[in-house]
């Protein structure tokens, strides 16, 4: 169901964020590491120009989380993301648990962030609909270039809810880390993969 694979202070330590300035992570990934030194027989489940998705387990997991992923580019990591586990509840009790927990911890870490809690405020007791519904909510967010950060572009929790082939509908709690190049990066794979496209929609128009 969720995109990553088609797509508590206690629990700091094992989240392992940055505390170095020569290395940005989290789980014991790195970001700017090569992908092979967590999974070396892993394979990519998207690919878009240099830029890969690949599912793997960390060197430290969370048990908050169920599924975590990494972008690449050429092999370097340039994303790391960690979702918890589906919740049916209809309020969405064990994934606001998730960013209740991830939101003490990322503030200690990385001060006052950008919020956007109101809607799950306003959404309540039917927040697992609002999610599906409204394809998701980011709710808190963090520019590292602004915190100079050394090796992090951007920090962000995101809230999503998805409904698979029977109508099972569920919520989750999403964890971001971005390396300080991957905005770029991703932008240049996104125009390349459209001036592919475009390519091939004249080629087919011209053999019309």
């Amino acid at each position: 169901m969720k995109p990553v694979c088609h797509a508590v202070l206690a629990a700091f330590l094992s989240l392992a964020l940055p505390v170095s300035s020569q290395a940005a992570g989290a789980f014991g990934l790195e970001l700017g590491e090569n992908i092979r030194t967590y999974a070396p027989e892993a394979h990519a489940l998207v690919s878009r120009h240099d830029m890969q998705l690949f599912e793997l387990v960390p060197p430290k997991v969370d048990p908050r989380f169920d599924i975590y992923a990494v972008d690449t580019h050429n092999g370097r990591i340039v994303r790391i993301m960690a979702s918890s586990p589906d919740d049916r509840s209809p309020g969405g009790d064990a994934t606001l648990a998730v960013l209740d927990g991830l939101k003490q911890e990322l503030m200690a870490r990385y001060g006052a962030p950008s919020l956007s809690m109101g809607e799950i405020a306003d959404a309540g007791d039917e927040l697992l609909d609002h999610l599906v519904d409204e394809g998701g909510l980011e709710v808190l967010e963090w520019d590292m270039l602004e915190k100079q950060e050394a090796g992090l572009g951007a920090v962000y929790v995101f809230l999503a809810g998805a409904e698979d082939e029977k109508g099972l509908r569920a919520s989750y709690c999403t964890l971001y880390l971005e390396s300080s190049d991957y905005a770029d990066l991703s932008e240049s794979a996104r125009l390349h993969e459209a001036e592919r496209e475009k390519e091939r929609e004249e080629s087919d128009s011209a053999a019309q």
